[in-house]
This record gives C-alpha cells, structure tokens and sequence, in this order.
C-alpha cells in the first residue's frame, strides 16, 4: 500500500517477525518425516522453513498444508496406515486398477493417484483415498456392469435400435441388422449398456464400434 506526501511517493512495509517457535516447529516436522514424507512434502518444508526464517510467518495456504503434513506423521495415524497396508492384497489391488482405468477414462478426477496406481506395483493409496476412489456410486455402478455377462454372444446376429438419440458411426445403420464380431470384457463407464461391440453390417466390408445399449436381438426370419 503506498500514498503520497508531497513530492515522494512512501510506500508502507510489513516488518519481518521472529518466530522461533514457528522454526522449531517446521524443523521438528521435517525430521520426523524422513522417511515418511513423499519428495515434494520434504521440499515444501524446505521453502516453509526458509519462509519462517526469512518472514517469522506463513501464509493461510502454507499454514493449511502443513497443519496436514503434521497430521500426516501423527503417531495414531501411521499406525492406522500401517494396518491399512498389511491389510492390501489383491482384491483391494484389482478394485484400485478398476477405479484408475475408469478415472483414466472418465477425466479429470482422480488423475494423479490413478496414473500412480498403473504405473507403481509397490503404491498403496491411502485407506481415505482408495474409499473416495472406489466406493462411490460411478465406479461401483461401473464394477456391476463389468462383471455382469454381456447380452450378446461373438457371431450373434443383432439390430441396431432406431434411437435417434445413438451415438457414433453406427447412427447411419439404425435399423439395421448387424453381425458381433468382438465383445469389449472391461467397462469403464457407470452408464447401463456402455460394453462396448465391433460389429459388421450385413453386406459391409467393415466393422464399426458401437455400444450394447444400441443394439437388440434381430427378429427371426
């Protein structure tokens, strides 16, 4: 905030404070997080210290994050932690793999801790994390029409429904009668009838890509 006064412009500062409490604080942080901290965590304590050294204070923001990074190395925490990953097998490892193919296909939720989950085996999210990842309705809708058999079976004659509301290539073949070709195993949609089908039209030379919930059994001649 600055003013005038006469010819000079002043402009008001705000004094640095110490806080050696605030120092000691962070510093006692950092070292009980030497191995339980990820990379950025540890830097980040870095630029607060420094901030808390240079300044005597934190901003709203700063104060948040490590108010949760203190929470984080909380001694009932971690034990709940640990009693969370001896609990992880592979049941919980399939459903968590479920949920990040589904969030990779459904973004932007999620994108960090699903790229996360593909790419490291030895990563075990967090018991909150995974029940937020997992256990909402999207996913286990998604669950139940994955494990659920498909309606139509490969060399299965069927029809495209006249919806006008069909979406994709296969719009132009309503009405049509068409021949399953391939059947999608895994779903990554919460919508009923997502599977997805390669089918060929009767007489085409090329399949198209299209959902269950446009197809039906044809009429028997």
């Amino acid at each position: 905030m600055g003013y005038y006064h006469g010819r000079r412009y002043l402009r008001t500062r705000t004094k640095r404070q110490d806080n050696p409490e605030l120092v000691s604080r962070i510093e006692q942080t950092a070292a009980r997080g030497i191995s339980g901290l990820t990379d950025w965590e540890r830097n980040f304590l870095g630029s607060l210290l420094d901030a808390a050294k240079k300044w005597g204070r934190l901003t709203a923001k700063q104060h948040d994050v490590l108010q949760r990074i203190e929470k984080k190395l909380d001694p009932e925490v971690q034990a709940a932690r640990q009693v969370w990953n001896e609990a992880w097998d592979e049941e919980k490892r399939q459903a968590a793999l479920f949920a990040a193919n589904y969030y990779k296909a459904n973004p932007p939720y999620f994108s960090d801790a699903a790229n996360r989950i593909l790419t490291d085996e030895s990563y075990i999210p967090s018991e909150k994390l995974f029940r937020k990842m997992v256990e909402n309705k999207y996913v286990q809708r998604a669950i139940d029409h994955a494990n659920s058999e498909p309606l139509y079976e490969v060399g299965t004659l069927v029809t495209v429904r006249n919806n006008r509301n069909i979406g994709g290539t296969v719009y132009r073949l309503r009405g049509q009668d068409v021949l399953v070709l391939d059947v999608q195993q895994s779903v990554t949609s919460a919508t009923k009838g997502a599977r997805q089908y390669t089918v060929l039209p009767i007489g085409a030379a090329h399949p198209v890509t299209t959902e269950e919930r446009w197809l039906k059994r044809a009429k028997k001649s």
